[in-house]
């Protein structure tokens, strides 16, 4: 479980529409890299700008990206 964690954390922030990407190959290169579909939205800093509209989308984005596939492949593996 730790290590499916570890995976897609770096997986899914390549998919995020902000920051300075992922070095997956630190220390062997130093490049960032970014996923061509990048639809997860980056959460803004700050408790105040989190209960934003920015924040509402940032939670909408989740859940339409994050946490339906996941639940759609949980209930999936369980059945099977």
């Amino acid at each position: 479980m730790l290590f499916l964690s570890t995976l897609s954390h770096g997986v899914l922030d390549a998919m995020t529409s902000g920051g300075k990407g992922v070095g997956f190959f630190i220390p062997f290169d130093n490049s960032s890299y970014f996923f061509p579909f990048r639809e997860i939205k980056v959460p803004p800093i700050g408790i105040e700008k989190f209960f934003s509209e920015w924040g509402i989308n940032v939670i909408l984005s989740e859940l339409k990206y994050i946490a339906i596939p996941c639940f759609i492949i949980l209930i999936v593996v369980f059945f099977f």
